[in-house]
């Protein structure tokens, strides 16, 4: 393991049990981020998107772009990780805020609704909701509508993922990328990886076997491609991605096998597997790895923006 994230191993492994005592524990650690917001030339602009058929409820998210920029930007809608049960428009947002400035586009990102509370499908339904208000009202709120990408995190990364699906199958919005950074796709936890990887900092496999059950329930059955996209039989069609894979997490290889598959449908893949960090390597954003990721991100976002700008 990379000596940067050594304060991660000596953090005590209660695991996964009280989601009230995790959910605080993300709320404390964001403290520090929200004044360093200030730093960034930035607007930022938080907004409900209403409901709509039966849903009740709204859907919060938080608009990130530059200050005073002309005409429409493309668009990030940044999906943040948690589990499935943590975070929501704050947890990630030096993030977003540094794509929405140096990758020079918006960022739209989604509070959605957690689980176990409300578990699958509420998520992807609020995730699917924000793509398609984006798409519906784009030239209102100069955004894009043509170059839509779509990221996030572990379980946000699922989230892009199935966002993608769910549109390719709908005949929805196009997404023109993927951004999919240590990606939570797969329940079955049958890889080498999710076999081995027991006891790593942070988040190891007795974690992912929690945040699976909070987000499909106790006992589910027929698991949706939509829950889990490495389930899905059949990725062509998909945007062009980049899959980024951390070799100490026991997500590591259903990334790797998720971004072969996209590879072998005829889908353009970049992938970054680093060997030397854990699941919450982010967690330590001043690590010179944490950074050279970031920096690799935003190249990767400008890029393919403006290769879709070329077509």
């Amino acid at each position: 393991m990379d000596p940067a994230f050594a304060a991660l191993v000596k953090q005590p492994r209660d695991g996964f049990s009280d989601v009230g005592v995790l959910r605080e524990a993300t709320v404390a650690a964001r403290q520090e981020t929200s004044s360093r917001l200030s730093d960034f030339d930035l607007e930022i602009e938080d907004r409900d998107i209403p409901s709509h058929g039966e849903e009740k409820t709204v859907v919060p998210v938080r608009i990130y772009r530059g200050r005073n920029v002309a005409g429409s930007s493309p668009v990030l809608l940044y999906l943040h990780g948690g589990g499935f049960f943590c975070g929501d428009l704050f947890s990630e947002q030096l993030q977003c805020a540094q794509y929405a400035l140096n990758a020079r586009c918006a960022v739209i990102c989604v509070d959605y609704r957690l689980a176990p509370e409300n578990p699958f499908p509420a998520a992807l339904s609020d995730c699917y909701r924000a793509l398609e208000f984006v798409w519906n009202h784009g030239e209102a709120l100069k955004l894009d509508r043509d170059f839509i990408a779509v990221g996030g995190s572990s379980a946000g990364a699922n989230l892009a993922a199935a966002v993608a699906l769910l549109a390719r199958d709908r005949g929805g919005p196009k997404i023109c990328f993927q951004l999919l950074l240590i990606p939570a796709l797969d329940d079955r936890l049958e890889t080498v990886s999710a076999v081995q990887f027991t006891d790593t900092p942070g988040f190891a496999r007795s974690e992912a076997e929690v945040m699976w059950r909070w987000y499909l329930g106790e006992s589910p059955q027929d698991v949706s491609p939509y829950a889990a996209p490495a389930r899905a039989k059949d990725l062509s069609g998909l945007p062009a991605s980049y899959i980024l894979c951390a070799g100490l997490d026991p997500l590591r290889d259903e990334g790797l096998n998720y971004a072969n598959r996209l590879t072998e449908s005829g889908v353009a893949v970049e992938l970054h597997l680093v060997p030397s960090i854990p699941h919450g390597f982010a967690s330590v954003p001043s690590a010179a790895v944490s950074e050279r990721l970031l920096s690799e991100q935003l190249a990767v976002l400008r890029s393919a923006f403006a290769r879709e700008s070329s077509l």
